[in-house]
């Protein structure tokens, strides 16, 4: 073998070893996005009607952010602004049997928003859906697949409803329909939680205005490639149309996408670093029409 065979060897092993090194460091490597969602036309320093603390897709087996960095930004945000929720956007873990082990790690993030009096709000991802549901049911958060919970305004004390959908899994799919509300409710904003962004472009017909989804599941790609490789294995319909992460519109819907927190897979990150997001909302002065609710 000659010098040339050698060399290039050598060099493709250490770039392996060195891509392999960065997925590690990376990995743990958290960033905080502040983001701002504005629902209506109106003055940018206007206060926001909710402040939530939002982290996705833990999979526990393979999360290499400590609890304690979540726990840290809930008591810092707590401190200053103040937070009106902290959701986790569901993965608990890669496999639904290995769900009890993320338990202490959920369990500590409950205890920091009890301490504080945050609700600690949840729905489950894809990999959830073959939790046994005793494990699910002792998981330290509201499980929102399905309901609606309301909280009030910080900036008028208005009601702004939060509903939750249940993600079924890859096999055999079913896209739900976002939940509706009792009659004679009133509510300045609907928002919505579903672990795969890609509900968006199969919403159910339904009553209810969405006014922002919040979700998870697509990591930001987790190790980028070129091409968007990763796309492909993931058979997901969003990143083809370049939404990917962060704020977008859709469907006249706003989008916001977390990379969240673990690793499916294999516990690399390349050019996604994990992410938890300080989300404010301003609902404006948006109402529903007298007669969107009619008794029977």
């Amino acid at each position: 073998m000659n010098t040339y065979v050698i060399t290039t060897i050598l060099i493709v092993l250490l770039l392996g070893l060195a891509g392999i090194a960065w997925g590690l460091i990376e990995a743990a490597m958290l960033k905080i996005t502040k983001n701002r969602i504005v629902l209506t036309d109106t003055d940018d320093n206007v206060a926001s009607d909710l402040r939530i603390l939002y982290f996705s897709d833990l999979h526990r087996e393979f999360c290499l952010v400590p609890s304690s960095k979540i726990t840290n930004q809930i008591a810092e945000q707590a401190q200053g602004k103040g937070l009106d929720a902290v959701i986790f956007g569901g993965d608990i873990s890669n496999h639904g049997k290995n769900a009890y082990k993320a338990l202490p790690y959920l369990t500590d993030v409950a205890d920091a928003c009890r301490k504080y009096k945050i609700p600690f709000l949840a729905v489950t991802g894809n990999h959830d859906a073959l939790c046994e549901p005793e494990d699910l049911g002792m998981m330290p958060f509201d499980n929102m697949d399905g309901c609606i919970k309301y909280l009030r305004s910080a900036r008028d004390g208005r009601f702004i409803a939060i509903a939750g959908v249940k993600d079924t899994g890859r096999k055999n799919r079913v896209w739900p329909a976002p939940p509706v509300p009792s009659a004679g409710i009133e509510y300045k904003a609907y928002i919505l939680l579903a672990h795969n962004p890609d509900l968006i472009l199969h919403m159910p017909e339904t009553p209810v205005k969405v006014d922002v989804m919040i979700s998870g599941h697509i990591h930001g790609g987790q190790i980028r490639t070129p091409f968007g490789l990763e796309f492909i294995l993931r058979h997901d319909e969003l990143p083809f149309k370049k939404v990917i992460s962060g704020l977008h519109e859709v469907n006249g819907i706003k989008l916001f996408i977390s990379k969240g927190i673990g690793c499916v897979f294999l516990p690399f990150r390349i050019f996604a670093s994990p992410e938890i997001n300080i989300i404010e909302i301003v609902a404006g002065n948006y109402e529903l029409p007298s007669t969107f609710f009619e008794s029977d």
